[in-house]
């Protein structure tokens, strides 16, 4: 058998393998500029959680641009009707987060409090702890609700008649609805040592920092940098083959 020429392999099969090449290299490059885009991100919330200013909701302080602001209200807590945000897991066990209706004294709004994590290990027995129905002085965080990556249909509707309620993912609309009552945008992260909270952890801003990001983005562009060694020996030597 005779060795087949340059000339008679197909012009698609001489292509096709920078193609995926540049392909592959494109992909490694984007998903590394994405990787530092997160970190730059995560980077400024750290830095917000840091600098964030002190507000009083009492004072009537507009809190609208004031991510992660520290507050401080008076008011009283709803003392039936929870919202228990399902799957929460902490040190491998199944819990919710619970949220408690939250009214400064004065205010015509609500405010849902997190007061962080109980233990549900089934789903038909809610978490039973205390609340105080006094009035009362909270500290904490302002916070955006809390947001799943995929949403897999609607959140189902809160049952105004049976409390507490719960729910797969944060649904504010389903918690006006079932409120019945105007409820603020943000929520509060309750401090970790106000009696009110029911497990002390301490909140974190993120999930894991941005030094994760950077290294995998580091990752991204050594396997960009392998995949580009690899294309350019095998170019180099398809050229010196007689």
């Amino acid at each position: 058998m005779g060795v087949v020429s340059r000339e008679r392999v197909p012009l698609w099969r001489r292509i096709l393998p920078h193609v995926a090449a540049l392909v592959v290299l494109l992909l490694c490059l984007k998903l590394a500029m994405w990787q530092l885009d997160r970190a730059d991100y995560k980077d400024e919330l750290l830095d917000d959680w840091q600098t964030a200013p002190v507000l009083s909701l009492d004072r009537g302080d507009s809190p609208d641009s004031a991510r992660y602001a520290r507050i401080t209200a008076v008011g009283h807590f709803d003392t039936e009707r929870h919202v228990l945000l399902d799957n929460q897991v902490r040190n491998m066990n199944p819990g919710v987060h619970v949220f408690t209706p939250f009214r400064p004294t004065g205010s015509d709004r609500i405010w849902m409090v997190n007061r962080g994590w109980q233990p549900m290990p089934q789903r038909s027995s809610p978490p039973e702890f205390d609340t105080d129905d006094g009035e009362v002085i909270i500290q904490g965080r302002l916070a955006d609700p809390p947001r799943v990556g995929l949403e897999i249909g609607r959140a189902a509707a809160l049952d105004p008649n049976h409390w507490p309620n719960l729910m797969t993912y944060f649904d504010l609309d389903n918690i006006r609805q079932g409120l019945g009552e105007p409820v603020q945008e943000q929520v509060i992260l309750l401090d970790p040592e106000h009696p009110s909270h029911l497990s002390g952890d301490e909140w974190q801003p993120v999930t894991f920092g941005p030094e994760r990001h950077r290294a995998y983005a580091f990752q991204w562009m050594t396997i960009g940098a392998v995949v580009f060694i690899i294309w350019l020996t095998l170019t180099i030597r398809s050229f010196r083959r007689p």
